[in-house]
């Protein structure tokens, strides 16, 4: 080998580096990412902060925090300095045009959200999460997203620490004025920059960290126009990180320009690679299911706008109820046919507190979930199966007869019969016993909230003589659990979920279950959660 292929250069771009290929540094970009199709991120050094303590403290003394961090300039490139920071509660950051001046007050909340906020974002942590490395990435060169990293950071502390409140307002603000600005700055181009979605998704995401009650309506409603266009400019696949971007910003107002997408949900696939090869990375809000929580999310949207029909009804109207029922039925199916793909596909969290299986199950939680809300909103949908459950194995009176029983709704005025009632309460059981299979320690507890908010609302008491028939697709086996036991479980797993996080979401969720399961054992009618949320304005986003 010759002395100059022995030499290691610390110059080159961050893309070449990774790559781990001569880079020629040329301007305005290298020629090997202009060859590879990328845009070169240039040349410049980065800072890194570096936490020498063991456990850095919130306070408000300028001499303690000087003790904590130390400056050191680093040439490492962008991912390999954060694979690193992600063990060692480092803070990868570059000096191009930086906001401000950072200061000691700027580097703790940063440290606090790669070291806490980080963790209970998503459903694993470690250094493939994109909450690590796509923030770590943007924020040295974004303003908007610096400030919302130390305003979430803010916010996600003063549920312990009041005095934090103020100042994640603060942050809050001034993070909105930024992506003003950005906005006002696209007339030219009409281009969308990732960073500026990004800070769309964090205002959206942590919306209610400042205020229960904030559901971040007015977000998403903001960042429709900002979406389209930013889908717009992409002409090839959506890579995982920008999977990672969408994921927070489906609507089903734009459901068309989505399925237009080549979508692919990893980061290693390339022309070169056969399907049968390409992995799959986790998402951290959806895992490996995010078709299965888009499609949730259309049910959940389908219920309230069901709810609204019911109250508001119309006249004049060309038959609602069959239009959402028959949106009702392509939903079911849907959920009942999602296909999974291959385990060995799946690429590995890389969190010793999350597994494949863990984050799987809980997408199955989710599956179960949305087909029990979409029961409980249409049971219409529910009687085909339960016809074909009378036409097996039975005389022509035995049919009859058993028809005739199981068709008369129960007292409760639900809407389902005898077998109905009972099928659905046994599909919430089965979804608690999925989620108690997880161990409490799963990094995807933080997804399991919704799941378990709606099996919980049918822990209700059996009827009749307690039996129930057998969906063709869906097999469930029999609980003997009582109403009391699976709410006891759902009661403490959202306390322990509450201490863990920090937020005030966990108690609004298990408020809304008190409240449910008050009325379902004092009042006659069936309690609907979604209908209680709307009417005593509980609403909140969890997650």
């Amino acid at each position: 080998m010759s002395e100059a292929r022995r030499v290691k250069s610390r110059a080159g771009c961050v893309q070449c580096k990774r790559r781990k290929v001569k880079c020629d540094q040329g301007l305005p970009g290298c020629q090997q990412c202009f060859r590879q199709k990328l845009q070169c991120p240039g040349y410049q050094k980065p800072l890194k902060w570096i936490d020498t303590s063991d456990d850095l403290k919130y306070t408000t003394s300028p001499e303690a925090k000087k003790r904590h961090l130390r400056v050191r300039r680093t040439s490492e490139s962008s991912q390999s300095s954060f694979s690193s920071a992600s063990k060692q509660g480092l803070v990868h950051m570059r000096t191009a045009s930086l906001p401000k001046q950072i200061n000691d007050e700027s580097s703790n909340l940063i440290h606090h959200y790669f070291t806490r906020v980080c963790k209970i974002a998503g459903c694993f942590d470690s250094s493939i999460s994109p909450f690590r490395t796509i923030p770590a990435a943007m924020m040295a060169y974004s303003r908007p997203v610096f400030l919302l990293l130390q305003a979430s950071s803010a916010a996600q502390l003063s549920r312990q620490h009041p005095a934090m409140r103020f100042k994640a307002l603060s942050l809050q603000s001034e993070a909105f004025s930024a992506v003003r600005t950005e906005i006002s700055k696209l007339w030219d181009s009409m281009i969308v920059s990732d960073e500026l979605m990004l800070s769309c998704i964090i205002a959206g995401l942590t919306s209610s960290w400042y205020d229960v009650n904030d559901i971040g309506v007015s977000h998403v409603l903001g960042s429709q126009v900002l979406l389209s266009l930013w889908l717009a400019s992409k002409k090839t696949r959506l890579k995982y990180q920008e999977m990672f971007i969408l994921a927070f910003h489906f609507q089903e107002a734009l459901q068309q320009t989505v399925d237009k997408l080549d979508i692919s949900f990893d980061i290693l696939n390339d022309g070169d690679v056969p399907a049968p090869s390409w992995r799959v990375f986790p998402h951290p809000l959806t895992g490996f299911s995010m078709k299965t929580f888009i499609c949730v999310g259309k049910v959940g949207s389908l219920c309230r706008v069901a709810h609204i029909e019911a109250v508001e009804n119309f006249p004049g109207r060309a038959d609602p109820q069959n239009r959402l029922e028959e949106k009702a039925e392509r939903l079911e199916a849907e959920l009942l046919h999602l296909y999974q793909p291959r385990l060995d596909n799946f690429q590995d969290p890389q969190d010793s507190q999350t597994t494949i299986n863990e984050i799987l199950a809980v997408g199955e939680a989710y599956r179960c979930a949305g087909l029990l809300q979409l029961y409980m909103k249409f049971p219409k949908l529910l009687q085909p199966h339960t016809k074909r459950y009378f036409n097996i194995d039975k005389t022509s009176w035995e049919q009859d007869f058993l028809h005739e029983l199981n068709s008369q709704e129960i007292p409760s005025g639900t809407g389902f019969t005898p077998i109905q009632h009972n099928w659905l309460r046994k599909l919430a059981f089965h979804i608690l016993s999925i989620l108690e299979r997880i161990p409490p320690t799963s990094g995807t507890r933080v997804l399991q909230g919704l799941p378990a908010l709606i099996a919980a609302t049918w822990f209700v008491d059996p009827t009749g003589d307690g039996q129930s028939f057998e969906h063709p697709l869906l097999p469930l086996r029999k609980s003997s659990r009582s109403k009391d036991e699976g709410r006891g479980v759902v009661r403490q797993g959202l306390r322990m979920h509450e201490k863990y996080v920090g937020l005030q979401q966990v108690s609004r969720v298990l408020e809304i279950l008190e409240e449910v399961w008050r009325r379902d054992d004092e009042g006659v009618d069936k309690c609907d959660w979604i209908v209680l949320v709307a009417s005593k304005g509980l609403q909140t986003l969890y997650g």
